[in-house]
């Protein structure tokens, strides 16, 4: 079996997984952190991102661990340690990066050479286990506290103020919250129309993560059809890109999980597109996480390194 014959096998699991929990009125979304933080390699200390981030915290959260850190079974086996008799590992998903460069005779004066580079991306399936599912390592862990409400409300200010500049406009007022991209306005409803400032925030970050996909920013609409319609396709993978993008942001801010609750008939359409597609599930989750590292600035922390490894070809 090839890279992506293993790729989407991992991505029918994975879907089928994602829609019975879809038709409990579950998502696997709505915690993308712990009070331990993203997903990481605990060896390493390397985040997790993009889908692997979204999914190993749901299986932290499924399974019960105590922390989302995970290790590679080599990686037990060097700290002295090995993985529990009958454990099953975790498969996740990383990006190689193929390079390459021609030299081509340009366009302009004769003689004239350009160099033309061309990248190609394959997916390599790796296993995990969670520091749970091992023995015989003394795991060191940091002390941990959970947020009072006024801080809550102070860590999504700071959210909205590290959006980079320039920053689409922020306009309150009618009854309707959406991003309009071809004025690059965000559109929300006073505060006092929310039950909570919480409520209010988790709305305003899901149109937020909206207009990262403006030219000026990550280009994500360039991407899609840019006429996508209500209930199309396109316009399906970006309401999800937003969901799953603000839960990101909703949980980096210590917003409670009960604040954006969806109706059980909402989650179980999203279940209809996920078996129309089977690879949805982790285009959006990689897409909404580099949304909301983009709103966080996250790029410049080292310890968030990309996930894919360029290598000369």
């Amino acid at each position: 079996m090839n890279a992506y014959q293993k790729f989407i096998q991992l991505a029918d699991q994975v879907t089928n997984e994602v829609i019975e929990q879809l038709e409990q009125g579950q998502v696997f979304w709505r915690k993308p952190w712990t009070s331990y933080g993203l997903p990481k390699n605990y060896v390493s200390g390397r985040y997790y991102e993009g889908f692997n981030a979204f999914f190993l915290n749901y299986l932290t959260d499924k399974k019960s661990f105590r922390t989302p850190y995970f290790l590679t079974y080599k990686q037990a086996k060097e700290l002295g340690g090995y993985v529990k008799k009958g454990e099953k590992g975790t498969q996740i998903i990383y990006w190689k990066v193929y390079a390459k460069s021609d030299t081509r005779e340009g366009n302009g004066t004769a003689g004239e050479t350009e160099e033309v580079y061309q990248r190609r991306f394959v997916p390599f399936i790796w296993t995990v286990f969670n520091i749970d599912q091992v023995e015989g390592i003394e795991f060191t862990l940091p002390s941990v506290h959970e947020r009072t409400d006024l801080q809550v409300i102070e860590a999504c200010q700071e959210v909205v103020d590290q959006y980079p500049m320039p920053r689409p406009n922020v306009l309150h007022g009618g009854s309707q919250a959406y991003y309009a991209p071809f004025n690059d306005t965000v559109q929300m409803p006073e505060l006092s129309s929310f039950v909570s400032s919480q409520a209010y925030h988790a709305t305003l970050f899901h149109e937020l993560i909206h207009s990262t996909g403006h030219q000026t920013r990550l280009n994500r609409f360039a991407d899609e059809a840019k006429a996508a319609r209500f209930g199309d396709i396109n316009y399906s993978k970006e309401e999800l890109i937003a969901e799953m993008g603000a839960s990101f942001l909703n949980a980096f801010a210590g917003i409670k999980a009960e604040v954006f609750e969806n109706s059980v008939a909402y989650l179980q359409g999203w279940a209809t597109k996920f078996k129309d597609d089977k690879t949805m599930i982790i285009y959006a989750s990689t897409k909404a996480f580099k949304a909301a590292s983009y709103i966080l600035n996250l790029q410049a922390d080292s310890n968030l390194g990309a996930e894919a490894t360029t290598m000369a070809a």
